[in-house]
């Protein structure tokens, strides 16, 4: 029997709405095969710029360290070259600083010798007034002489022939009293002469007093200067010190940026770290492939530089690494982290990093 026309219809539409259907599940297919492209595409896009990304702090960090060398480079030789002219200048304050010292000394020897001279003089100017008070006496007693020898000869005179023998005797006094008398008077002029050269000694000497008391004051003002001149120096010589150590901390940051090549991602995992001392048990908070950071616990005795050995185990990953401590923070909760630079990348690790980074957090 042929099919009715109801049944027609139903059959029609059923066929229809099947087709559309089909349709529907086509396109709802390519969709999810567009959505699943999308996400693919999406995927690769953020691994290419996580890469990228790597890539360019890497750069940044090689960048950084380079102008950071170069900087500290620059600048020590500029400081190398200060040092030796800060030395240099030391160097003279101190020979100056010698030498001031050995003209004061000689000065005030100087200044001992013209005193003494001076006291030498005004004591041979005293001898000679005592000299010359000597002679006045002489000359004194000539001129009694003389007087005696006037009236010896009066007498004589009025003997006679008796009084010959003694007249020759007068004459011989007179004689002698005269002669007496013109020695006394050229020591009396040769005595005068010398006080005046004595007294123009001490003048002199008192004026050479003076001058070196003059020098001496300049030289202690000179002392001043070159003490003040060497405190000055020695206050640059701390200073450039200073301004070196700082250069040095400079290389330690570029240090710190080489060491910071690789990135840190953060991870769980357990680390064993073994000193000759003492074994620790931390948590592993971030991992590179040159280091990795951990939480110990409080009052561990781990310090900066202590060489240390590494048993970490992170996501079924295990590895043992000789490192040392780089890093050691004290957090405000009072928690401790260290971190820890491994000294030679352990087999494995990179690619596991690197897998870590590429499947994201």
């Amino acid at each position: 029997m042929s099919p009715t026309w109801p049944d027609r219809v139903r059959g029609s539409g059923a066929t229809t709405s099947a087709q559309r259907i089909d349709e529907l599940t086509a396109a709802l297919a390519d969709r999810d095969a567009e959505l699943d492209r999308l996400r693919a595409d999406r995927d690769e896009a953020a691994q290419i710029a996580q890469v990228e990304q790597v890539r360019l702090n890497q750069r940044l960090r090689r960048r950084a360290k380079e102008a950071i060398d170069s900087t500290a480079d620059v600048i020590g030789g500029k400081l190398e070259d200060v040092v030796v002219q800060v030395g240099a200048a030391r160097d003279a304050a101190a020979a100056t600083q010698e030498r001031v010292t050995i003209t004061n000394d000689a000065a005030e020897a100087l200044v001992q010798r013209a005193r003494s001279a001076d006291e030498a003089a005004t004591a041979l100017n005293a001898s000679l007034r005592q000299v010359a008070g000597i002679a006045s006496v002489i000359s004194r007693i000539a001129s009694q002489t003389r007087l005696l020898a006037l009236n010896a000869t009066i007498e004589a005179v009025r003997a006679g022939s008796a009084g010959s023998g003694f007249a020759v005797v007068a004459d011989e006094v007179k004689g002698l009293a005269n002669t007496t008398a013109d020695s006394t008077e050229q020591i009396t002029s040769t005595i005068a002469a010398l006080e005046a050269d004595v007294a123009q000694m001490g003048e002199t000497l008192s004026a050479i007093i003076r001058d070196v008391g003059e020098i001496e004051d300049a030289m202690r003002q000179l002392g001043g200067i070159a003490d003040r001149q060497s405190d000055i120096v020695m206050l640059l010589h701390q200073s450039v010190d200073a301004t070196m150590a700082q250069i040095g901390d400079l290389s330690d940051v570029a240090e710190r940026l080489e060491r910071r090549r690789h990135d840190r991602l953060p991870v769980r995992g357990r680390v064993s770290i073994t000193t000759p001392a003492q074994t620790v048990d931390a948590e592993i908070v971030d991992l590179s492939a040159d280091g990795l950071g951990c939480m110990v616990a409080r009052g561990v005795s781990l310090t900066v530089g202590d060489g240390v050995r590494a048993e970490l185990t992170v996501d079924g990953f295990r590895a043992t690494v000789e490192a040392k401590v780089a890093r050691r923070l004290q957090r405000d909760d009072g928690s401790l982290e260290i971190g820890l630079e491994f000294l030679e990348i352990p087999a494995g690790v990179e690619d596991f990093v690197a897998k870590l980074g590429a499947d994201g957090p």
